[in-house]
């Protein structure tokens, strides 16, 4: 031993332990962490449904150019309006759900068959449409003559699973089958029945927006009826395929031949080439798609080109589409329209028969609904009880072509 002896090491002092308790803040903070992280998850989840909401009422004369020695400046002025569409994320369904003023509405009732990008397409082609036919209409009312002549059938929709939709796209124009020229949707739908299901036909096309030509071959199939009741709806499905659904079968009253009706899963609109107007007339968008301004810039051309006042003075906004012959046709989003016509201080407000109520229960008490299914109606109102005045040719193709409206 070396003389140290033993050596006690002793002991440590003992820890204190502190024993957790859960306080109210801790509640709150969770609480606070969970709503968090639930917001960033639902700001990045997209659903299949849209707001529509209130645009703007804006002046369509801006929009619209021709040579200043044809123009004319009033005091009164036609507006057209617009409505945003927005796609939701579920972030965003409490806020629009709590908005009187705006409608949510699910992706398949507002694009039907079409994805986004053939949507966007589809307003385009309105909107081109709807300034084409606003021009004609509006020059010949003012006495001017236009030539306009059929040009062919235009690719409006696609049924998915179509034999179309493995061959077309939205935009194009079917000019010619088989080696004949197609002017009219009639002509394409003649062609098309005298051929045999299963086969084939070359179409010629013309593409969107270049306008460049091509052939294409599609195949015919036949319409069959997919689902009962209520639910069912036609389907053009690749031939051979889907053989089960009944076959589609054309009644005698419809004056189609009896018997499965041939297709290739297409909706077409007619096409128009105008010819050359007695100068130059431009119309511009400014991004806004849809076919819902033909009305509005059919008055706001007229507007411009008239050396009185077709308003009266009066601020006067109006949505409907416009055929060629002056038609003027239903539209969506009326109620948020009337918003923004109310808030916007117009007096008048034009809507198609079909949206008279709608508008009619959003106006409020100091702005003034009509309901025009032609353009000669508007026009007659204007004249008869808001004091607007038409040259002397104008005004007699106006009163040839006037008939019934309502007011409210």
């Amino acid at each position: 031993m070396d003389g140290h002896g033993d050596e006690s090491l002793g002991t440590l002092p003992a820890t204190e332990t502190k024993q957790f308790h859960w306080k109210w803040w801790h509640t709150v903070g969770s609480v606070v962490v969970v709503l968090l992280v639930a917001a960033l998850i639902a700001s990045l989840i997209s659903i299949p449904y849209y707001a529509i909401t209130p645009g703007t009422a804006q002046s369509v004369e801006r929009l619209i150019g021709v040579p200043s020695r044809y123009q004319h400046s009033h005091n009164g002025q036609v507006e057209l309006v617009d409505v945003e569409l927005t796609p939701l994320r579920a972030i965003e369904w409490p806020w629009f759900e709590l908005d009187p003023n705006a409608q949510i509405v699910s992706s398949q009732d507002l694009l039907g068959p079409a994805n986004a990008q053939q949507y966007q397409i589809q307003g385009e082609l309105d909107m081109s449409n709807a300034q084409q036919a606003a021009t004609v209409v509006a020059l010949r009312r003012l006495g001017y003559p236009v030539q306009v002549r059929r040009t062919g059938a235009l690719v409006y929709s696609l049924f998915p699973g179509s034999p179309a939709a493995r061959s077309l796209s939205v935009g194009q124009v079917i000019v010619g089958i088989d080696g004949h020229a197609v002017t009219s949707e009639s002509e394409l739908g003649k062609w098309i029945a005298g051929a045999k299901a299963g086969g084939s036909v070359s179409l010629r096309v013309l593409t969107y927006p270049a306008h460049t030509a091509r052939s294409v071959s599609v195949q015919l199939s036949e319409w069959r009826i997919e689902g009962t009741g209520s639910q069912a709806q036609l389907v053009c499905p690749i031939w051979g395929t889907q053989t089960k659904l009944p076959l589609y079968k054309a009644s005698a009253s419809s004056g189609a031949p009896s018997g499965p009706t041939k297709c290739i899963g297409v909706s077409l609109e007619q096409n128009y080439a105008v010819g050359k107007l007695p100068f130059r007339v431009d119309l511009s968008s400014e991004g806004i798609i849809g076919p819902s301004a033909g009305l509005a810039f059919t008055l706001g051309l007229m507007q411009r080109l008239d050396p009185y006042d077709l308003t009266g003075g009066h601020k006067v906004a109006a949505t409907g589409t416009m055929s060629i012959d002056g038609r003027v046709g239903d539209v969506g989003g009326v109620a948020q329209k009337t918003v923004a016509v109310r808030d916007s201080g117009a007096s008048v407000f034009f809507v198609p028969p079909q949206e008279y109520k709608v508008a009619l229960a959003h106006a409020g008490g100091s702005l003034k609904v009509y309901a025009v299914s032609t353009v000669d109606q508007a026009l007659h109102i204007l004249e008869t009880s808001y004091g607007g005045r038409l040259p002397a040719a104008a005004a007699a193709v106006v009163a040839a072509g006037t008939g019934g409206s309502k007011s409210g």
